[in-house]
């Protein structure tokens, strides 16, 4: 009773105060994430020069010239233990023909219709990348991709894109992320969820085990001059 007449005269603790102020910013971030997550991301072949400001746009990388198919020849050497240099059409032309998904997702359906039941094999995870397609530039590795989030059922597709480089870690190189933007949302301000959602996207891709084995014994993995450097041990 005492209490409840002193909070009656001098109102809330200062305890009580910070709780509330730090459980509103909380809600605050995490409804502000969820519209960012939704807001639609254009696809370009190039930046905007009058782009607004804030506005998330995704670049998907060079795939289906001739120049992608010089990675059959390259990944003899790459398998062979000898250095290579691949611009992202090949990157990409390895992915399309080398790196195989868990599962595929299931169609996506708008954020207010109740999907279909999925078909066997398909996936029901909440979060399902598909394959990704690889960009180069500004010295950096772009992986983007196309994610479906699945809710209880509500499947939407969001643009999932990275930008990092790769460093060692033990004894082999691993892909750094810098940014990791999902749909329009930076998650690489949020403390741990890049390096989180990446090893999970890429742990969703499947090589065979002779392409591990080779970038295993990677000497230097390296993104420069419009090309990724795969240089093997002397």
């Amino acid at each position: 009773m005492a209490g409840k007449i002193e909070k009656a005269l001098y109102g809330p603790s200062m305890t009580e105060v910070v709780l509330g102020a730090f459980l509103g910013l909380l809600v605050g971030v995490l409804v502000a994430c969820v519209y960012l997550v939704f807001k639609p991301v254009p696809t370009v072949h190039e930046l905007p020069k009058d782009r607004p400001r804030g506005m998330v746009y995704y670049i998907p990388g060079a795939s289906g010239n001739s120049r992608g198919a010089a990675w059959f020849a390259k990944q003899k050497q790459f398998l062979a233990g000898k250095s290579v240099q691949l611009v992202e059409d090949e990157l990409n032309g390895w992915v399309t023909g080398t790196v195989k998904l868990d599962a595929a997702p299931a169609p996506a359906n708008n954020t207010k219709t109740p999907a279909a039941p999925a078909a066997a094999g398909a996936s029901n995870a909440i979060f399902t990348p598909s394959k990704p397609t690889l960009r180069i530039a500004n010295d950096k590795l772009q992986i983007g991709m196309s994610c479906t989030l699945n809710w209880y059922g509500m499947m939407t597709d969001v643009i999932l894109q990275s930008t990092g480089t790769f460093t060692k870690d033990g004894d082999h190189y691993v892909y750094k992320p810098d940014t990791l933007y999902l749909g329009s949302c930076p998650l690489h301000l949020l403390p741990g969820v890049s390096n989180l959602l990446m090893s999970h996207i890429i742990s969703t891709g499947k090589v065979p085990d002779e392409f591990r084995d080779a970038w295993y014994k990677l000497n230097d993995v390296e993104v420069r001059g419009g090309e990724l450097k795969l240089v093997a041990a002397q």
